[in-house]
C-alpha cells in the first residue's frame, strides 16, 4: 500500500513534460501583461513619488538589480522604459525559451519591485516568473510554439515538475484565500457586493459593459448570482487545479471566464492577462508529443521545366565500338 503513491508519482514523472504550447501561451500572456503596461504608461506615473516618500525608482541593496537601477543616472528611465518593452515583445514572441525565461525574470523583478503602485498582478508575477525557470531551463526549442523534437533529460524533468506543481499550489493558495476571505465582509456575505463594485466611481463599470452591468446588479437574484457565482468559481478553479488534466482544462476554462468579466467590467486588464497566463501553465496536459524527425528525400525531385528539358533532350546510342556514342 505504501507503494502505490510512489508508483502514481513515478508515473506521472515518467510521462511528464512542460514542453507544451499552453506553456508558451502562459509566458506570452504574463509578458503581454506588463508590455501593454510599460508601453502605454508614461514613465512618471509609474514611478510617481508617494507621500513621505523618497523618488522612485529605489535602488538600495537587492534592489539594485533592477533594470529601473543598472547602469544609475547614465541611462534615462524613457530609455530604460523602451528596451523593457523590446525584452517583453522578444519573450511574448516565444524566441528561444532556455533564454530569456531569465529575461522574463528580471524583468518582472524589476517591475514588482520599483514602480511605485504595483497591484496584486505584480507579486503573483514576480513569484510566477521564478517557477518559470526550471521549465524554461528544459525547453530546447527555438520558439515556444514548436512541439519539442528531443527527448527531456531526467533532472530537467524533474526540476520542471516540481516548479508546475509549486506553480499550482500557489495559485490554489490564492484563490482559495480570496473565496474564503470574502465570507468574512457582510455584503459579499449578503450578496450585495457587486452592487457597490460596479458602481464605484473610480474602479466600476466601464463603457460599453456599464449599462448592462448596472441592470443586472439591480436585480436580486441576478446580483446574487454575480456575487456568490464568482465566489464559486474561485474555488472551483482551486479545487480543479490539483486534479487530473480534464478536471484542470475546466479550471482554465472557468479562469478565464472569471477574469474576462473582470476585464469587461472594472478593467485590470494587466493583473487578469497575469492570472490567465499562471492558469494556462498550471493547467497544461502533463505530456506533449515529439515532432516526427526529418527524414531526407532520397534524391531531389525535378522541377516540371526540369522533367521536360529531360525528356527533350537526344539520346545516344552506342555503335559497338568500345567507348563510342553516336546520337540519334
Amino acid at each position: 500500500m505504501a507503494d502505490r503513491p510512489a508508483s502514481a508519482l513515478d508515473r506521472a514523472l515518467s510521462r511528464f513534460d512542460p514542453r507544451t504550447t499552453w506553456f508558451g501561451w502562459g509566458r506570452t500572456l504574463i509578458a503581454t501583461a506588463h508590455l501593454i503596461t510599460l508601453a502605454l504608461t508614461p514613465t512618471a506615473a509609474l514611478l510617481h513619488p508617494l507621500l513621505n516618500e523618497s523618488p522612485y525608482p529605489h535602488c538600495q541593496k537587492a534592489l539594485a538589480v533592477s533594470a529601473y537601477c543598472v547602469g544609475g543616472d547614465a541611462v534615462s528611465q524613457e530609455w530604460r522604459r523602451w528596451i523593457m518593452v523590446v525584452l517583453l515583445a522578444v519573450v511574448a514572441g516565444g524566441y528561444r525559451p532556455r533564454w530569456t525565461v531569465w529575461i522574463h525574470a528580471w524583468l518582472l523583478y524589476s517591475i514588482g519591485v520599483s514602480i511605485a503602485l504595483p497591484d496584486g498582478g505584480e507579486a503573483i508575477a514576480r513569484i510566477a516568473g521564478l517557477l518559470l525557470i526550471p521549465m524554461g531551463l528544459a525547453d530546447d526549442r527555438r520558439w515556444h510554439w514548436q512541439r519539442p523534437s528531443t527527448p527531456i533529460g531526467p533532472t530537467a524533468r524533474g526540476t520542471a515538475f516540481a516548479a508546475v506543481w509549486a506553480l499550482r499550489v500557489q495559485l490554489v493558495i490564492l484563490y482559495v484565500q480570496s473565496g474564503v476571505s470574502k465570507f468574512g465582509v457582510p455584503d459579499w456575505l449578503n450578496g450585495s457586493a457587486e452592487y457597490y463594485i460596479l458602481r464605484d466611481p473610480i474602479f466600476g463599470a466601464a463603457q460599453p459593459f456599464e449599462g448592462p452591468a448596472r441592470w443586472l446588479s439591480g436585480h436580486g437574484l441576478t446580483l446574487g448570482l454575480l456575487t456568490w457565482g464568482g465566489i464559486v468559481i474561485e474555488l472551483v478553479i482551486a479545487a480543479f487545479l490539483v486534479g487530473p488534466e480534464r478536471l484542470r482544462k475546466a479550471a482554465f476554462v472557468l479562469d478565464v471566464v472569471l477574469h474576462a468579466s473582470i476585464i469587461a467590467t472594472i478593467g485590470l486588464w494587466s493583473f487578469s492577462l497575469i492570472m490567465i497566463g499562471c492558469a494556462a501553465v498550471a493547467a497544461a496536459p502533463d505530456r506533449t508529443p515529439l515532432s516526427a524527425p526529418r527524414v531526407p528525400p532520397l534524391r531531389k525531385e525535378l522541377r516540371p521545366w526540369q522533367q521536360t528539358r529531360s525528356s527533350n533532350a537526344p539520346k545516344a546510342t552506342s555503335t559497338g565500338a568500345p567507348g563510342s556514342m553516336v546520337s540519334r
